[in-house]
């Protein structure tokens, strides 16, 4: 009892001793540009923990008094802040200590906890705010984590300092959010050289004016914010939190705004939250439909995070769908995605851009040949790819604007010698050869007759047919692509690979035809050889579609998000890895791949067969050579 009467005797000499303090300020808790009454600059190595390593400390702020709130967690953890001091739930998105309720989790050193105590107290005291110099601007305090933001304050400082008469708006799905970006763009000003800064006419909470004509505005978003306004700079953020009742009327209303003017901009920034309309743009920007620019920014990008730190992020989130939600930018939950997490960070690190080549071979097919595009690095004009093992994989769309005619480019290859030895099972040499993606065709708008001389012109021209193989999907108008090519003098029906068109029927028939028995089995299989480095995919709209690739409400694989016409050919690629066209494409090329990959192959081969206690799998090999 008398430790508690001297605490609050304490509490009250403090709360007195700051109001005699500061008695000559204009305080004012509700205004952010007069939270900071004294900031101080650490010259030293000081840190503190985040989340994900620990991180150095810029600058300590002391703000005026705040009225004090209380968070207490189920295992005891305390905080005592500010009402808009920012706290994060158990998905790390951001919520401010007055929003939050009884039976909220709060995320903390150990992971989720239930908060079971806020208490608003009728007190008032100066309070610290940490800057820390790293990208997330989070740290743990009392061991619960917190956050200090910078954002995009930076660029739209720079922004009102170099332009003229120019007018920029932050809008944000809440308005303590705006209030505290604008007052953040305020101390990047306070903190410029004076020869860098602008006049300030006029400052208010939300909003600023600058002698060189330049105004800023904040404001929440709602169905009809900005408008009145004449927009140069926009800068939303969170843009896929935004209310669903006003996201798509406050873009509809701004958006005639921003385009009118030839030198308005418009910067989105948020974290994914499902397929809505952040989706749509920044799909959109992907594939270069509209004029955003996509920028995209993972977490094995951050420095501190690797292996290590997913694995304790995905035992403190409590699993993988909670990680992937918040440092996947994925905008579909990932236990309904065919590919994991990790083999769609490796493909992406891997994707390029492919390009246009020059060929003499379509020079009088200009209108369909410039939908052709090849890996940057590899050379189509060149006489060595002649000598080149090609597997086209077509799927035929109907040439008018919706479904894409896709040809899918692979090239037969040696594994690595990494990727050898860490083949776990295997049959005969073909188990260590791989296919990688090196062209593609893709277009919506091309005819089936058209789709069909640029595989002849590929087959018969480009390559040598004899060391083709096209793998075709039946189920729409493939019987065309097959007549087509069958007038080429030197066609031969091995051109083609057969397969059986259902699980009943023993009878070989050209092309793959896609029933509902096997397009679930072939998607699996997919998964494993992308897994096993079998299949190596490297275009980037490739790896776009499979990123959304998966299972529908019904249980079948298929996009979730749009089209999936380029990973529906690798689906159909499964079957060739089965067919005696691949182990007798891997026989031409065995003879010419390096010394050193046959001693690897040969060396893992005898390996297995020293450690096997299996004499059947010994005779098999034996049988095989």
């Amino acid at each position: 009892m008398i430790k508690k009467l001297l605490k609050i005797a304490i509490l009250k000499a403090v709360q007195l001793v700051e109001w005699f303090e500061y008695r000559h300020l204009q305080l004012n808790p509700s205004d952010p540009t007069k939270k900071i009454i004294n900031t101080v600059a650490v010259n030293t190595d000081i840190q503190v923990m985040s989340d994900t390593t620990w991180v150095g400390v810029g600058d300590i702020h002391i703000t005026q008094p705040f009225t004090e709130w209380i968070v207490e967690t189920e295992s005891g953890k305390k905080i005592c802040a500010a009402d808009q001091h920012i706290l994060f739930t158990d998905t790390l998105q951001q919520v401010f200590i007055d929003e939050l309720e009884i039976g909220d989790y709060i995320y903390t050193k150990d992971g989720a906890e239930r908060v079971v105590k806020i208490i608003k107290n009728s007190n008032k005291y100066s309070m610290f705010d940490l800057t820390v110099n790293h990208p997330n601007h989070r740290f743990y305090t009392n061991d619960i984590l917190s956050h200090n933001t910078v954002t995009s304050s930076i660029f739209i400082a720079w922004y009102v300092c170099f332009h003229f008469d120019r007018n920029a708006m932050v809008v944000a799905n809440k308005l303590a959010t705006t209030t505290e970006i604008v007052d953040k763009i305020k101390t990047v000003l306070q903190n410029l050289p004076f020869f860098m800064k602008p006049g300030i006419v006029n400052s208010a909470v939300t909003s600023m004016k600058f002698d060189n004509g330049n105004r800023l505005y904040s404001q929440a978003t709602t169905k009809t914010a900005a408008i009145g306004f004449t927009i140069h700079l926009l800068y939303a953020d969170e843009f896929a939190h935004i209310h669903p009742n006003f996201l798509e009327p406050f873009y509809r209303s701004i958006y005639p705004t921003l385009s009118s003017s030839k030198i308005s901009r418009m910067i989105i920034s948020s974290t994914p939250n499902g397929m809505n309309l952040f989706y749509h743009i920044y799909q959109g920007a992907l594939t270069k439909s509209n004029a955003y620019n996509p920028i995209r920014v993972d977490w094995w990008e951050v420095p501190g995070r690797d292996e290590e730190w997913k694995k304790r992020e995905i035992a403190n989130l409590g699993n993988e769908e909670l990680f992937n939600q918040e440092y996947g930018n994925q905008f579909l939950a990932s236990s309904r995605l065919l590919l994991s997490s990790q083999t769609l960070q490796f493909l992406n690190r891997i994707s390029k851009n492919y390009t246009w080549v020059e060929m003499d071979d379509f020079l009088d097919y200009p209108d369909f040949s410039t939908h052709l595009t090849w890996h940057p690095e590899y050379t189509p004009t060149s006489r060595a790819v002649k000598n080149d093992q090609i597997v086209f994989v077509l799927d035929i769309g109907d040439g008018v604007g919706r479904d894409y005619s896709v040809i899918n480019i692979f090239k037969l290859e040696v594994q690595s010698q990494v990727g050898i030895r860490a083949v776990r099972d295997w049959n005969d040499e073909s188990s260590f050869f791989r296919l990688r993606q090196i062209g593609i065709f893709h277009s919506n708008n091309t005819s089936v007759e058209e789709v069909a001389k640029v595989l002849e012109i590929l087959v018969f021209q480009v390559f040598h047919h004899e060391n083709c193989s096209v793998v075709l999907e039946i189920n729409f108008k493939g019987n065309i692509i097959v007549e087509k090519l069958s007038k080429n003098r030197n066609y031969f029906p091995e051109l083609f690979l057969h397969t059986k068109h259902s699980i009943s029927n023993d009878t070989m028939k050209i092309g793959v035809k896609l029933q509902k028995d096997n397009k679930e089995s072939y998607s699996r299989e997919l998964r494993s050889l992308i897994h096993q480095k079998r299949i190596i995919i490297t275009e980037k709209k490739t790896v776009d579609e499979l990123t959304a690739f998966g299972l529908n409400a019904q249980g079948r694989y298929e996009s979730q998000t749009g089209h999936d016409d380029i990973a529906m050919t690798c689906v159909d690629l499964v079957p060739f890895f089965s067919s005696t066209d691949f182990h007798e494409m891997v026989e031409n090329i065995y003879d010419n791949i390096s010394y050193q990959d046959k001693g690897v192959i040969a060396q893992k081969i005898n390996s297995d067969i020293n450690n096997s206690d299996d004499m059947m799998s010994f005779y098999r090999i034996i049988k095989d050579m």
